[in-house]
């Protein structure tokens, strides 16, 4: 209740104070088995139990195989690696370079993520504890593992247009690799985010010796080919005697969140100050009401004749969902 209080001997015409004052009505007990039943509950339980028991089934096919399907963020919450995908713009210096070859282009971004210097592996990396960053904290910190250089190149990959997956194997002379698969008009062409260079399927000097399993932004597909060797794999996740994957089509739970930042730009003819604020104000990005929400805006005015301005205001949002 909102209780507004006055000066002693004041009319109400006077100025005074509000306060919030909470009145008692009643309480419900609800059963934690009831709160399981309700579909928000019960999805994240049913699919981190439908990804134990899938990467259960596929060590007990092929035991030297490589199968993720969950990690840890940097919370310690466990969630499914597909989250970690989501088209990611390359920065804006990158995007300016070579407008008019895409190819290039591609080629700039696969160097660039080359030179993130890489995080040193653990001694055990069965332990079946991953922690893996989002794309953004690796730029942030200018440092990641394999798998989060194979991710942030994907993402980026995806902002292109390009069809684009992670793919977890092993390599002749780095051990466990994560590589980037992207399937062109007549073949799949093999991303190694470590050094920058790609190499096409059947390349015999390409260094990936085993391919074990893909994942993007919404499935992890495990080979079941009995050779996983690069030039002999057949690429078509869709094969479902080649290929087991972890959510089935149509699965509800697909459209999970990403972790990422999401955001947009703005643009507007300049009038006045108030009419940019409000613009920002009518998309509700400020009304999130998810707890320890980060916000981010830029503004870039440009300048035309006649004193006629050209703005935009770019707006991200990163609230980490659970």
């Amino acid at each position: 209740m909102i209780i507004e209080k006055h000066e002693d001997r004041c009319f109400k015409s006077c100025s005074g104070h509000s306060y919030i004052r909470k009145n008692w009505l009643g309480s419900i007990v609800f059963p934690f088995s009831a709160l399981l039943q309700q579909s928000e509950f019960s999805d994240q339980i049913d699919i981190l139990e439908r990804a134990r028991i899938f990467t259960k089934n596929c060590k007990a096919l092929f035991p030297k195989r490589r199968i993720t399907t969950t990690v840890f963020n940097d919370e310690g919450i466990q969630i499914l690696v597909i989250r970690y995908i989501k088209a990611l713009n390359p920065p804006q210096q990158l995007l300016d370079m070579f407008l008019h070859d895409s190819n290039a282009r591609l080629d700039l971004v696969a160097h660039f993520v080359s030179l993130i210097p890489i995080m040193p592996e653990a001694l055990d990396e069965n332990d079946g504890f991953d922690i893996w960053m989002t794309s953004e904290r690796c730029i942030s910190l200018a440092i990641g593992n394999k798998e989060e250089h194979a991710i942030l190149l994907c993402n980026f990959f995806l902002y292109f247009g390009k069809k684009a997956l992670v793919l977890l194997g092993t390599s002749v002379l780095e051990g466990h690799v994560a590589y980037v698969l992207t399937q062109e008009t007549d073949e799949y062409l093999l991303w190694n985010p470590l050094t920058g260079r790609c190499h096409k399927q059947f390349d015999p000097f390409c260094p990936l010796q085993g391919v074990d399993c893909l994942f993007d932004g919404e499935n992890v597909w495990f080979n079941l080919q009995q050779n996983n060797s690069p030039m002999a794999v057949y690429f078509d996740y869709s094969k479902e005697s080649f290929w087991k994957q972890l959510l089935p089509k149509n699965y509800q739970g697909t459209k999970t969140q990403s972790i990422q930042v999401t955001g947009f730009p703005i643009q507007m003819p300049y009038t006045d100050v108030q009419s940019v604020i409000d613009a920002v104000y009518q998309t509700g990005i400020h009304s999130s009401e998810f707890p320890q929400t980060e916000f981010a805006l830029a503004v870039y005015i440009h300048p035309y004749p006649n004193n006629i301005l050209s703005v935009w205001v770019y707006l991200a949002s990163l609230a980490r969902h659970q």
